[in-house]
């Protein structure tokens, strides 16, 4: 087994592009040809061995070879790039891109790894001992193709995005993730030991989603399959409780999508809110505001008035600057004409006209995706384009006043 070992001396702050380490680029060359394979600090070329010491044994086939980066490799991105074959130890941690598209071979990464490991990889394994960034397993902006095959574990937590537009493979995260675990899901599998964030597997089609913990903010385009036992999965290897709660979607977005979520019983029992009696679904007030998830969008006749009308005309206003709820909340909130809804965080506020709606789930709201809506929706984005508007805290309460009008909000909110 032929080991090359790469001893980091390069301590700057600009990452370094070093794709080239790979036991596809290292088979067949000398420590001197190693040496001067070129990578790049920003737009300025240098040597391999400008960034490391260099040593071992260079007479190894890729599949045999064994490359180890002795020390911290955080501001080196793309070790592992498209690598077929062999392995690279990562004493500690990896900078950007650690394993993308690599299509065979082994990656252990013994500390963090920063953001987009394991882009749109295709085979192999990638195992992180340490935390992983955001877009793990991810894909680029504007493309919805990520991870094609091949198995990334993490042992610790991860951020944002885990597996956005995963088409097959695995991904295994034994701690706690963010928000949009599994956006646009076709295919494949993701496990999550912990807790997730916001949004899980919104807009997925198929493919399978497990959460071990609990989740924040669940995604309403999820329809209940029932609580089945770990057993009925079809699942194994994986550390199941006991009992889970199976859902399919994103019916939010697809007709017949074959998603599947499952989620653990005892971590999520008030996801069964609507099948349990009424004096037990969990009611939390703040002051006189109840604590609901709002969830936004557009029928038709709303799309039409939102994307091809007037913002500032009577009907915009009419049609969009509505707060639709159960009518069990209607009735818990007083029936109310107006209502104010507010962000999770305090810091925004919008008055809208209160309409109860048998069609909203309870401690759901719906505001049409507008300029009211815009006024309290979570800016984070999973693009370059709109933010998701699904699955934000709010607290909807009674209020007098006068509806703004759009045209106000524009000038005066938005600026």
């Amino acid at each position: 087994m032929g080991e090359i070992t790469l001893k980091p001396k390069y301590d700057g702050t600009i990452p370094v592009e070093c794709e080239v380490i790979t036991p596809d680029t290292f088979e067949g060359k000398s420590k001197e040809e190693i040496s001067a394979l070129k990578v790049l600090i920003g737009p300025e070329e240098h040597l391999l061995s400008d960034i490391f010491e260099i040593s071992g044994d260079f007479t190894g086939k890729k599949e045999d070879m064994v490359i180890k980066i002795a020390g911290n490799a955080g501001n080196v991105k793309l070790i592992g790039f498209q690598m077929t074959a062999g392995k690279i130890i990562v004493e500690g941690d990896a900078g950007y891109h650690v394993g993308r598209e690599m299509k065979g071979g082994d990656i252990l990464v013994k500390g963090d790894a920063k953001p987009w490991a394991g882009m749109e990889m295709e085979g192999g394994l990638l195992h992180i001992l340490g935390n992983a960034g955001d877009h793990l397993g991810g894909c680029y902006r504007g493309r919805w193709e990520g991870t094609l095959g091949g198995t990334i574990i993490v042992e610790g937590d991860a951020g944002n995005n885990v597996g956005d537009g995963m088409v097959d493979g695995k991904i295994v995260v034994n701690g706690n993730v963010r928000a949009f675990c599994g956006i646009r899901l076709n295919g494949g599998l993701i496990y999550v030991g912990g807790n997730a964030i916001r949004a899980v597997g919104v807009e997925m089609k198929g493919g399978t989603i497990v959460v071990a913990g609990n989740i924040k903010n669940f995604a309403p385009g999820f329809v209940s399959t029932g609580v089945v036992n770990d057993y009925e999965t079809g699942l194994s290897g994986l550390a199941l409780p006991g009992k889970l709660i199976g859902f399919n979607g994103d019916q939010a977005f697809f007709n017949k999508p074959k998603g599947k979520l499952y989620v653990s019983l005892l971590e999520n029992y008030d996801l069964l809110n609507d099948e349990l009696p009424a004096k037990e679904r969990p009611i939390e007030f703040q002051g006189d505001a109840l604590k609901v998830i709002l969830n936004t969008g557009s029928t038709i006749e709303q799309g039409r008035i939102i994307k091809g009308g007037n913002k500032y005309s009577h009907e915009y206003l009419e049609v969009c600057a509505v707060c639709n709820m159960h009518p069990e909340d209607y009735i818990l909130l007083g029936k109310p004409e107006k209502v104010k809804v507010t962000s999770e965080n305090g810091k925004y506020s919008v008055l809208v006209r209160a309409q109860p709606n048998e069609d909203v789930l309870r401690r759901n709201v719906f505001i049409p995706r507008s300029v009211w809506a815009n006024v309290i929706v979570d800016a984070y984005s999973v693009s370059t384009g709109s933010p998701i508007y699904k699955g934000g805290i709010v607290y909807v309460e009674p209020s007098e006043g006068e509806i703004l009008e759009a045209e106000y909000i524009i000038d005066n909110i938005y600026r």
